[in-house]
């Protein structure tokens, strides 16, 4: 079986070139930007590969000769346009390859959306790696057979963290006995951000509460709040950081407050590094965390429920290491990268033969 995988997480493709490696049942080709193999691991192929738009016939022109070099049985693509230039790509061969996408948003296809045609709605996909039910859902709302969509949850690497929690508290001044409540996003309208600072606001009598947020700010409404009298000192907003996760192990609580959502990496990096969550019901985010055994859901747009939650924890810290303990067990039996690379090879398996 020979498979194409395009613009694919590193952490993902990694696990699949061990799994070539060891089984021999399994040729692979990458194209990326970068060259994700780990060197001395195997026979995986690489190609250079670049686009920055959904119609680049340069980077067409590219996949179309790999395809026919390389000969694959399936092209794996993960971004849309990605998708895009390998539908155009195999047009007209006598056998092209089965395509498979990624899909990880809950938008609803639509041929109203030529973008759409030549992409998720394209009959020549054979299959639709989807990131959560939710984002199955969404696809097959939009017209693709269910039988051509399967969850697949993204999958994440074991972070090692580079400092300790007082180190981490230090760098940002938030004092030692601090209860830190955090978050991780591109903070737009449809991350909820503003409903955790309305959250926060009703939080205001807790005296150790400190909240960390790290993400560019493209909300006006998270910046109005941020400076609400109530919260003086209490907020640290420290934008765009390029080790985000990193900062995870300084908080004692991990809020994802989305108002969309098809399954946030973020949640997961922090579950995986056993921070007791608190999410939304948006989404695939409901799928992951069990609400009272792995954390909290609460409803989405409840900033009073959301406020309920952090107050409930706060007054039961043994709570957050149990829900901390069982939010690990949760992401390592579904997010591995292991059990991940497994299910995505058994899907290539099934649609090879």
């Amino acid at each position: 079986m020979r498979v194409l995988i395009v613009n694919a997480p590193r952490v993902l493709v990694c696990d699949l070139q061990r799994r070539a490696h060891a089984t021999r049942g399994m040729q692979l080709m990458i194209a990326d930007v970068t060259n994700p193999l780990v060197a001395g691991s195997g026979s995986e192929q690489f190609v250079s590969f670049s686009s920055c738009r959904k119609v680049d016939f340069a980077a067409i022109a590219t996949l179309r000769r790999t395809i026919r070099n390389f000969q694959p049985d399936i092209v794996h693509s993960f971004l849309p346009r990605a998708l895009s230039q390998t539908v155009i790509a195999t047009s007209g061969m006598f056998r092209p390859p089965k395509i498979v996408s990624f899909y990880g948003i809950t938008r609803v296809p639509s041929w109203r959306e030529p973008a759409d045609w030549i992409t998720y709605l394209s009959p020549k996909v054979s299959m639709h790696a989807c990131e959560s039910n939710a984002v199955k859902a969404a696809l097959v709302q939009g017209g693709v057979k269910d039988s051509k969509c399967e969850v697949i949850y993204n999958c994440v690497e074991k972070v090692a963290p580079i400092l300790t929690r007082q180190e981490l508290l230090s760098k940002h001044q938030i004092p030692d006995n601090a209860f830190v409540v955090g978050t991780v996003a591109t903070i737009r309208p449809i991350k909820g951000i503003d409903i955790l600072m309305r959250a926060l606001i009703e939080c205001s009598h807790i005296a150790n509460l400190v909240a960390l947020i790290a993400g560019p700010v493209q909300d006006s409404a998270v910046a109005t709040l941020a400076n609400d009298p109530r919260l003086r000192g209490r907020i640290r907003m420290i934008g765009y950081t390029a080790n985000a996760s990193a900062l995870m192990k300084g908080m004692d609580l991990f809020v994802m407050p989305s108002r969309k959502e098809g399954l946030c990496r973020a949640l997961l990096e922090a579950m995986g590094q056993s921070v007791c969550p608190i999410v939304s019901d948006a989404g695939g985010m409901k799928e992951v965390v069990r609400n009272g055994i792995d954390g909290i859901v609460f409803p989405s747009g409840d900033s009073i429920a959301l406020a309920s939650a952090i107050q409930r924890l706060h007054a039961a810290p043994e709570q957050i290491e149990v829900f901390g303990e069982s939010a690990h067990a949760r992401v390592e039996s579904m997010c591995s990268p292991e059990i991940v690379g497994e299910r995505v090879v058994k899907m290539y398996q099934r649609l090879a033969a």
